[in-house]
C-alpha cells in the first residue's frame, strides 16, 4: 500500500507539474500537485497518520474529498460523453481552449477535429470559432482554430471568428449574435460539457453538444480546473 500510494502521488505531482510549466500554474494544477504531495506524505509517514488525532482526522478528510473528486470527475465525463446532436444543426461552436503560442494545444485540437469531423458530413454548417488571446498566446485562440480548421480542409468562408471572449460565459455571449438565431452544437470536451450546457442556458442559447476526447494524462488536472471553475459560476446565478 505504502508504495502504490507513493506511485500516485509521484503521478500527480508530475502531472501537475509538468502541466503548470506549460500552462502556467493555476489553481488546478496546483490542486493536483498538493493532491500528489499529500498522497507522498501518507505513503512516508503512515504510521503518524495512524496514530495522531489531527493527522488521522486530516487522512479521513483528505480520503473523503478524494473519494467525492473521483465520483465528480467521473460523473462530469459520462454526462459529456452523452451526445444529443443532430447533425443538421446550422452553426458549430467551438470553445477556445489553450495555445501553445499559435499551435492549438492537443485539448483544443481534439475539439477541432470533431468539429472538422462535423462540418465534413454537414455541408451546410458554419462554424464559429471562440476564444480571446490568453497568457503566453501569441494570436487569439478563435484565430489559432480557424488557421487549424483551414489548414484542414474547411473553407475560410464557412468559418466565424469571435475572438474577444475570455471565459466560457462569455463564448456564448458573444457568439450569440453571430448564429443569428439558427440551431447550434457546440464542441468541447467531455469534463467541459456540463458546465458548457449551464453558460449557454444562461446566454438564452438551446445548443446540442459533442464532447471530444481529453488526453488521459489532462484528466486529473481538467478536472480540477473544472471543479474550480464550477463552484465559480455562482456567481453567474446571482446577477
Amino acid at each position: 500500500m505504502r508504495i502504490i500510494l507513493l506511485l500516485i502521488g509521484l503521478l500527480l505531482s508530475l502531472v501537475g507539474l509538468s502541466y503548470g510549466a506549460i500552462t502556467g500554474m493555476g489553481i488546478g494544477e496546483a490542486l493536483v500537485v498538493a493532491m500528489g504531495i499529500m498522497f507522498i506524505l501518507l505513503a512516508t509517514f503512515r504510521e503518524a497518520f495512524r496514530e495522531r488525532g489531527f493527522l488521522r482526522f486530516l487522512k479521513g478528510f483528505f480520503s473523503v474529498m478524494m473519494i467525492l473528486f473521483v465520483i465528480y470527475s467521473a460523473a462530469v465525463c459520462v454526462i459529456g460523453r452523452m451526445d444529443n446532436y443532430t447533425g443538421r444543426e446550422d452553426y458549430v461552436i467551438v470553445l477556445g481552449a489553450g495555445l501553445n503560442g499559435s499551435e492549438p494545444s492537443q485539448v483544443l485540437k481534439n475539439r477541432l477535429d470533431k468539429a472538422i469531423e462535423y462540418m465534413n458530413k454537414n455541408s451546410s454548417a458554419t462554424a464559429i470559432v471562440s476564444g480571446g488571446q490568453g497568457r503566453g498566446e501569441s494570436v487569439s485562440e478563435a484565430q489559432a482554430m480557424s488557421n487549424y480548421m483551414i489548414l484542414h480542409g474547411i473553407s475560410d468562408e464557412r468559418i466565424l471568428l469571435e475572438d474577444s471572449s475570455t471565459s466560457t460565459y462569455e463564448n456564448f455571449m458573444n457568439s450569440k449574435a453571430a448564429a443569428e438565431g439558427g440551431s447550434v452544437v457546440f464542441v468541447t470536451n467531455d469534463f467541459h460539457v456540463p458546465r458548457a450546457l449551464q453558460m449557454a442556458g444562461l446566454n438564452g442559447i438551446n445548443a446540442s453538444h459533442m464532447a471530444a476526447p481529453t488526453p488521459v494524462t489532462m484528466l486529473p488536472v481538467a478536472c480540477a480546473r473544472e471543479l474550480i471553475a464550477q463552484l465559480a459560476t455562482v456567481r453567474y446565478y446571482l446577477r
